[in-house]
């Protein structure tokens, strides 16, 4: 499959987006560009200081080093144009399926390493892992900044999707997991004119995935948190997306 090239002005998808996830997030990831730029610039600086406490090869620690340092040219290059645009090519780099195919952006003198799309997919699964290990502690927490300074209460827990995109025949939705507080999300579909929402399915890690979203109409999106297979919380907000 040939790349998507982005050094010429990406042509817009019709369809359009309500809501974004909640400034008041009980993730330790940053909602903001600014928060997200700091947060990848110091995992990768500190992450390779404790990968061997944690157990990470070599390999694993030079891919996670070249997400986070991707990820930081795509928002200090592009964040104004993958703001405005959900369907901006570059935001299947960071929030896109991680089995997608590698996708051309402008290089510039100082580009990193590119990587395949799916950096949000990768470092969640990344801090999962390192929070599972047996040699993680509240410093080393803070050192990489992944806790949350909100503390989680499951019964109040709001469940927090992104924008959703048209990739092809599919919608993907981000969505958040409170730190890892959560197992995942059941993702829920409504079609204009229907008179209640479809279960889409279950997801354990982002994006989530609408493989029948239809050809045509407007879609609205909503999510509830799941911890051990039950539904906990509050339903997250309205997310909706025009397809066709």
């Amino acid at each position: 499959m040939p790349r998507i090239g982005l050094t010429q002005r990406t042509t817009r998808r019709h369809y359009q987006v309500d809501n974004t996830v909640s400034p008041m997030s009980k993730s330790y990831y940053p909602t903001d560009r600014a928060g997200r730029i700091d947060w990848h610039s110091n995992f990768a600086k500190e992450f390779p200081k404790v990968r061997k406490d944690l157990g990470f090869t070599d390999a694993e620690i030079t891919n996670a080093v070249n997400d986070s340092k991707y990820a930081v040219h795509i928002l200090r290059t592009l964040g104004p144009e993958i703001d405005s645009d959900p369907g901006h090519a570059a935001n299947a780099v960071l929030s896109g399926q991680s089995s997608g195919e590698y996708v051309d952006l402008p290089a510039g003198g100082s580009a990193p390493t590119p990587v395949r799309p799916g950096i949000d997919t990768r470092r969640q699964a990344r801090v999962e892992r390192i929070k599972r290990h047996n040699a993680y502690t509240d410093a080393i927490g803070k050192q990489l900044k992944v806790v949350s300074e909100a503390k989680f209460d499951a019964k109040k827990y709001k469940a927090e999707l992104g924008r959703p995109r048209q990739t092809g025949p599919t919608v993907t939705i981000p969505f958040r997991k409170a730190g890892g507080e959560v197992s995942g999300i059941n993702l829920y579909r409504q079609r204009k004119g229907e008179k209640s929402p479809q279960k889409v399915g279950f997801f354990m890690r982002t994006p989530a995935i609408d493989t029948t979203p239809g050809k045509s109409g407007q879609l609205t999106y909503t999510a509830r948190a799941v911890i051990d297979g039950q539904e906990i919380g509050n339903p997250s907000d309205l997310v909706s997306v025009t397809v066709g």
